[in-house]
């Protein structure tokens, strides 16, 4: 980003404000860049996340100060999300459309459903599905950094929600002021304002002669905050200094949470590993994590967690984790958590994809001698390879194919000259988790049993070296995918 120095002349109180954007903007740049992002270029796209409120008003125009009064190279957007969950929402909408125009900014809206997942309401579920709208409108538009206009008194009463509502020492830490968006590092979130007062805020409003809506939910105590926001002044006549001491107790939470997560990511490296098929993001070692004190285990399992993408899950939640894949012994457990499946198996801990709900139908096949045949139905792909010794014969292939899940009571020869066992046990032994199995098809001619996914072709016809014959294999769709 162009130009780091300072203005020569900024005595307008309301200055310090706009200053501190441009600041925030130099450091995210710096942060962008060195996180492999992508190298500096001529102009960057800052994207400012509008609500239509006073705060994030504000930020929009200091946003345009900032670029002009530093002379940055950069261009400043707009992101509006519309929840539709107000009466007012399309009214909000037009307002942010006009200001924009007036302003002659680019402006950028998506819409969202808001439906509340497990185990969290729909204040939560609001705040997920509006990130995952504004990260979507930061890669349409470019933008690698997304400022939000939270301000100290945000700050504060984020930390004594969390407080009372029992956060960990991570909770406690508050809203950083600066973090990656997305798991790449392309877009960063900037809060330049966090040690900013409300009441600064508004005296930048009055001198710029700012216009803004009114959230009308920002007055109703049936939300949290708004409630514990009523009872503020109270607290801080017996307590002056609450707002500094909070926000203080906050950076020392961060503090405190970077060194755990040090602590919890130095045991995460040697008990940590790519999932071994497509279907598994990645595995921890089961007795290595058991051998951790529970609270190392815990942090251990949030860190894991929270390098997958997955939001970090309750206090109650993680025990609950733990009790089912580390201190319960038995069977196969599959804990369900934002997107991901936790299972338990052959000495691991495995983070999988989910399953879908239903098996799809018998797939009709027919193959001309071509390499592969996709079938995404079954999520992979059939490989023929030319194999005149031990393959199957051409005559077999060139009947109608099938590919279709068990049904039970099939048995498969996996080596020339061995014996027929059961499909069940052959899986067993192959080490092939029991939830894996439905989703192995197999491959049939009429009624011959051609090959089974996860095991390989079925050896029934010996060696012949005399006739066309062609090895058949079964290879898995997705990262990771390996041939059976």
């Amino acid at each position: 980003m162009a130009s780091s120095r300072k203005p020569a002349s900024r005595t307008d109180p309301s200055d310090r404000l706009t200053d501190k954007v441009a600041q925030a903007l130099q450091a995210g740049a710096a942060f962008v860049v060195s996180g492999g992002a992508a190298s500096d270029p001529a102009e960057i796209v800052v994207a400012v996340a509008l609500s239509g409120g006073r705060d994030s008003v504000a930020l929009l125009h200091a946003a345009q100060a900032a670029v002009s009064a530093w002379n940055l190279q950069a261009r400043v957007v707009a992101l509006h999300v519309h929840h539709g969950l107000q009466a007012q929402a399309d009214d909000w909408d037009r307002f942010c459309t006009e200001l924009c125009e007036r302003w002659q900014l680019g402006y950028f809206v998506r819409r969202v459903s808001v439906q509340a997942g497990t185990g969290e309401g729909i204040e939560a579920a609001a705040r997920r599905a509006r990130y995952e709208a504004l990260g979507e409108m930061c890669r349409v538009s470019g933008a690698c950094m997304l400022l939000f206009a939270h301000h100290l008194d945000d700050q504060v009463e984020t930390v004594l929600l969390r407080l009372f509502r029992g956060a960990g020492v991570a909770g406690m830490a508050g809203m950083p002021a600066m973090r990656r968006l997305d798991e790449e590092g392309a877009i960063v979130l900037l809060r330049p304002w966090l040690e900013v007062p409300r009441a600064d805020i508004d005296s930048y409003c009055a001198a710029h002669g700012l216009a803004w809506i009114e959230d009308p939910s920002n007055d109703s105590t049936r939300y949290a905050r708004n409630a514990l926001r009523a009872q503020l002044p109270l607290l801080e006549q017996a307590f002056p200094a609450l707002r500094a001491n909070v926000a203080q107790a906050a950076v020392h939470f961060a503090q405190a949470a970077s060194m755990l997560d040090d602590l919890a990511g130095a045991a995460l490296s040697r008990l940590a590993a790519p999932g071994r098929d497509a279907d598994t993001l990645a595995e921890l070692d089961l007795p290595g994590l058991r051998a951790l004190p529970a609270s190392h285990a815990d942090a251990v399992l949030r860190v894991w967690l929270r390098d997958l993408g997955a939001r970090a899950p309750s206090t109650a939640r993680l025990a609950a984790m733990r009790g089912q894949l580390l201190d319960h012994g038995g069977g196969e457990p599959a804990i369900d958590h934002d997107g991901l499946v936790l299972r338990r198996f052959q000495g691991r801990v495995l983070a999988c994809r989910p399953e879908p709900d239903t098996l799809p139908a018998p797939q009709a096949l027919a193959w001309h001698g071509e390499a592969r045949i996709v079938v995404p139905a079954w999520r992979g792909e059939l490989r023929f390879t030319r194999d005149d010794t031990f393959g199957v014969p051409e005559a077999v292939l060139r009947q109608p194919l099938r590919l279709a899940q068990r049904t039970g009571g099939e048995r498969i020869v996996l080596r020339p000259g061995g014996p027929a066992r059961a499909l069940k046990q052959a899986y067993q032994e192959a080490g092939v988790p029991r939830w894996r199995r439905c989703w192995l098809p197999l491959l049939w001619a009429g009624d011959v049993l051609v090959m089974a996914a996860g095991l390989g072709m079925h050896r029934r016809w010996g060696e012949a070296p005399h006739a066309p014959r062609w090895r058949v294999e079964w290879v898995q769709a997705g990262p990771g995918a390996r041939s059976d």
